[in-house]
């Protein structure tokens, strides 16, 4: 029997559902999953890009400058003075001084810590993919070692031992992650090679570097930006968590992981000092979050 056009459009559209991100099938779920809500997911992106580079030009005050005398006063919004708009800390530091500095660098190690888990991993995942065999067998089970063993820990262990300054700090949570982009790269390169334009070229001789910097790399290029996207939230979380820990971010630098790790030994008597900065992290991990999954329902085309 025939499958009907409706029946396939229905079998269409179950595919594209099960294969979207939890983000994409929770929001679809709640009915929120209009052009509109990434739109303004991008906006908010946009405002933090923006906030990042050219906050220093905002800053009211140095963010170390400290006035004890105006320990703890609270934001404009609560009753307080215009001139800490946001508030300030246990040692009279402006807050929005804070958060603007502490974004930037947030910002930055995220942004770092993500390109080098994805030039690390698509790396090692397209040796497994060419060379096989025995080079294979150890970079999977190297895979699965990573997945099997909670990072965090592993993060922890290395900056209690080795230390924590900023270098190593971005190391550690770029490491997190390569597995995902090893695994991806590994399955699109062997899927690549057996492409009929992989096959033409290496027919007329075309050798194997130049094969992958100008045919296969483009082809997955896409895909793995994607997935960058999607993992960037958890390398943010990651270094908010340490920082939050007392193991990331040091003074006199500052992030938002580690501001609300100040603000946690005053939620009762100056709950703005933690608050802040974990409405940003929320919602900026929240809202790559969505657009990471916007992407990758146009740009996969498996769901096309």
């Amino acid at each position: 029997m025939a499958t009907e056009p409706s029946d396939i459009e229905s079998l269409r559209l179950a595919k594209v559902r099960a294969a979207r991100g939890p983000i994409a099938r929770r929001l679809t779920a709640w009915g929120l999953a209009g052009e509109w809500l990434v739109l303004i997911a991008m906006t908010y992106i946009g405002i933090i890009l923006f906030l990042a580079l050219f906050g220093f030009l905002l800053q009211p005050y140095p963010h170390t400058q400290t006035d004890l005398w105006n320990q703890l006063q609270p934001p404009v919004f609560m009753g307080g003075s215009w001139d800490n708009i946001l508030g300030t800390d246990d040692l009279g530091r402006d807050v929005l001084s804070r958060l603007l500095f502490g974004l930037r660098l947030s910002v930055l190690i995220g942004v770092i810590g993500t390109a080098i888990g994805a030039v690390l991993g698509s790396f090692l995942g397209i040796i497994a993919a060419h060379f096989r065999g025995w080079v294979e067998e150890i970079l999977m089970m190297l895979v699965d070692v990573q997945v099997s063993l909670p990072f965090i820990i592993f993060a922890l262990a290395v900056l209690a031992f080795v230390g924590n300054n900023l270098t190593i700090l971005i190391i550690v949570v770029g490491i997190d992650g390569w597995e995902r982009y090893a695994r991806l790269a590994r399955s699109m390169v062997l899927s690549a090679n057996q492409q009929d334009y992989v096959l033409a070229v290496r027919s007329l001789g075309l050798g194997n570097f130049q094969i992958y910097r100008r045919h296969v790399l483009p082809n997955i290029l896409g895909t793995l930006v994607v997935q960058a996207t999607i993992n960037l939230p958890g390398v943010i979380l990651l270094e908010s968590t340490l920082s939050f820990l007392g193991l990331g971010v040091q003074a006199p630098l500052t992030s938002l992981g580690q501001i609300l790790g100040v603000g946690r030994d005053y939620l009762i008597l100056a709950p703005w000092i933690a608050v802040l900065p974990g409405m940003v992290i929320f919602f900026l991990a929240l809202s790559i979050s969505i657009v990471g999954d916007w992407l990758r329902d146009r740009l996969d085309p498996t769901l096309k």
